[in-house]
């Protein structure tokens, strides 16, 4: 790889190792004031309106069967994860829920081989056992760093990454004619319109509505 290429792609890890690690301190940050379900709510929506240009430019791109299928991958990718996690996160620590997304990839792996009849090599059975260890030993500890018994609260993060392998999955072997960025922000944006912020007794309330 040229060396331009490298420092590229350096630059870019760390930019997406700096929003993937801060976004679970800032989940934690927005509980202090608000409850679990807006936090979600509010995740869902700025991501939605961020992304909104960009979507009203691709939707030119789709085709009658991608739009229920997108709506799959907005839900399972993005929506049910962001209230999971939120929720997760009154009872868990920022840390040990970023710690816990890493299985993201080992169910990727998992979904694939289940469902997708994808193959791969012996040694990753070894990341596979190891991974799952250190999630129960994670869902062992307790916000006093305490091993006294499971947080249950820790299986709502290990259900989001089930839900973000699944989607990487489906996004590979159903929707693979799309682009990335045509998939990310029409997904996201169809759910947009489900959520408004509306003040409740002094406080923002997230309110959910249902399309007629």
């Amino acid at each position: 790889m040229p060396d331009n290429n490298r420092g590229t792609a350096l630059i870019l890890l760390v930019i997406c190792t700096l929003i993937w690690g801060t976004s679970f301190i800032l989940i934690k940050q927005g509980l202090k004031v608000f409850s679990p379900d807006e936090v979600g709510a509010i995740r869902v929506t700025a991501a939605a309106l961020f992304l909104l240009p960009a979507a009203l430019f691709k939707f030119k791109e789709l085709k009658s069967r991608h739009t229920s299928r997108l709506l799959l991958v907005g839900l399972i990718g993005t929506f049910i994860p962001a209230f999971l996690f939120a929720i997760a996160q009154t009872r868990l620590d920022s840390s040990v829920a970023g710690i816990l997304n890493t299985l993201t990839p080992i169910f990727t792996m998992l979904v694939g081989v289940l469902f997708y009849q994808q193959r791969f090599r012996a040694f990753a059975i070894v990341g596979i056992i190891l991974g799952f260890a250190g999630t129960f030993m994670l869902m062992l500890s307790r916000s006093g760093g305490k091993v006294e018994g499971i947080n249950l609260y820790a299986l709502l993060i290990v259900v989001a990454c089930l839900l973000y392998g699944s989607n990487l999955n489906f996004i590979k072997f159903k929707i693979a004619d799309l682009s990335s960025l045509t998939i990310t922000s029409v997904s996201i944006s169809m759910l947009g319109p489900s959520f408004t912020i509306i003040p409740k007794h002094g406080k923002p309330s997230a309110t959910l509505f249902y399309w007629a």
